[in-house]
């Protein structure tokens, strides 16, 4: 497993890393399976289970990151994935909440268990962009490999993850 991403992107590298490079190891494959891995990584409530719906959108959601950090590693820009990651992460339904104190963050206006662990992940990815983070999530290069992994190098150049450096 590569060295984890800061929080909060480390929720957003679990996710992408749901799928091995060989395509049969799917953490995600069944509603089941996805249910369950989204409760131990604390994005599902313990009672709440996916539709078929949900399980079909969270596939798009993992695909289309992958896609875009795909893009990162190549240095590129990818119109269709950032607008397939954007349209995923619009489940979310995320709103901007100002504090007595007027601090201001991002929050989920959604009710349902699925609209509020996309409003979580869609968060973390706002957070990372502001902090500069997002663009160092990559997926490697390597043939067959396309593990997300994060650049840590001072020059932010790395195209591969560390087992293909």
């Amino acid at each position: 497993m590569p060295p984890a991403a800061p929080a909060p992107l480390d929720r957003v590298q679990s996710l992408a890393n749901t799928l091995g490079a060989d395509g049969d190891t799917d953490q995600l494959r069944t509603r089941e399976d996805a249910a369950g891995w989204l409760r131990a990584a604390a994005l599902l409530p313990a009672e709440a289970g996916l539709s078929n719906s949900e399980h079909g959108a969270l596939l798009r959601l993992r695909e289309s990151l992958r896609d875009v950090l795909a893009a990162h590693g190549d240095g590129r820009e990818d119109a269709a994935a950032a607008e397939r990651l954007t349209r995923a992460l619009a489940d979310g339904r995320i709103v901007v909440t100002v504090e007595p104190s007027s601090a201001v963050r991002l929050a989920s206006a959604a009710r349902a268990s699925y609209s509020g662990l996309v409003a979580i992940l869609a968060v973390d990815v706002a957070e990372s962009a502001g902090a500069g983070t997002w663009p160092r999530l990559k997926a490697c290069a390597a043939a067959g490999c396309g593990v997300a992994f994060y650049d840590d190098s001072a020059t932010a150049t790395a195209t591969r993850c560390a087992a293909h450096a």
